[in-house]
């Protein structure tokens, strides 16, 4: 099999090709979180794991012929409008808003009280989704396949398909568990949790296409993606055990209620372009001028 051959392939499907590395890397990667092995190669795995979409954006860049280094720049591109580096802190902070209000609505009580003492764990869990937990992963998924999707899809379609695609590239996370029997009752048991988290990635993907796509920055949408990871699983105004255990049902169906209202009010109040401008984008879709 030759390089050309190779290059070839690429070139004529480059988001296939990456789509393809990016879960081969990241899975690979992961088999030790999925088969249960023990600490710290289950933390190392899971680290390594999330830096497959990165990689599988230099591999394609270089692949296709363009520049790695040109699009490494948007992941420190940093001189945008201070209201979009705004919009990046605000958003977690107004889905986790709204979900707190659903999560009411579905009948628990909430308690902001406890939200008091977790300063220093906020910080810490932005600070480690922002570099190797979450964020890393912003340099293939919209530095690398959202462009190329959105010079051939309008931006809803184009944020549906990689929304999928990126939602089930976490499976392994999403099934493995350590303590659990692999069986089929078991996967059974599992599946509504699974599906709801599928929704809820899929959602969050419309918010981080429109601040990359207002932004043309991999630096916001990663601050976006940290800051999302990090309200869900520290903001919620529930004790921790709570969310993660008997709440935990409640909490991914209203953060899944909030992320898709606030997708949808930017969809409509976009008029579906999401921030995407194809006079910005000459080599885009020419009907969405």
């Amino acid at each position: 099999m030759s390089q050309q051959w190779i290059r070839g392939v690429v070139d004529a499907r480059p988001v296939a090709a990456f789509f393809f590395l990016a879960y081969a890397f990241s899975w690979v990667g992961w088999l030790p979180v999925v088969i249960g092995m023990g600490e710290p190669i289950r933390t190392l795995s899971f680290v390594a794991g999330g830096f497959g979409p990165a990689l599988a954006g230099a591999v394609v860049t270089w692949l296709d012929g363009e520049s790695v280094r040109a699009w490494a720049r948007q992941i420190v591109r940093w001189r945008v409008a201070p209201r979009w580096y705004l919009a990046a802190f605000l958003l977690p902070l107004l889905v986790v808003g709204l979900a707190s209000v659903a999560i009411v609505l579905l009948g628990t009580t909430v308690d902001p009280t406890v939200l008091s003492g977790r300063l220093s764990l906020v910080l810490g869990s932005y600070v480690f989704v922002a570099l190797i937990g979450g964020g890393n992963e912003e340099p293939g998924w919209r530095g690398f396949a959202l462009p190329r999707l959105e010079e051939r899809y309008a931006p809803v379609p184009a944020t549906l398909i990689l929304g999928v695609v990126w939602a089930f590239w976490h499976l392994p996370q999403l099934v493995a568990d350590p303590n659990a029997v692999y069986s089929f009752a078991w996967l059974v048991e599992e599946i509504p949790g699974i599906i709801l988290r599928v929704i809820n990635i899929v959602g969050f993907a419309f918010l981080l296409t429109w601040i990359y796509n207002r932004t043309e920055s991999v630096l916001l949408a990663l601050l976006l993606h940290a800051g999302i990871n990090t309200a869900n699983s520290t903001l919620v105004p529930l004790p921790i055990e709570a969310i993660t255990g008997e709440s935990f049902m409640t909490v991914l169906i209203a953060v899944d209620i909030a992320v898709w209202l606030v997708a949808i009010v930017l969809i409509v109040a976009t008029r579906g372009q999401l921030g995407y401008d194809t006079f910005r984008n000459p080599g885009g879709r020419q009907e969405a001028r």
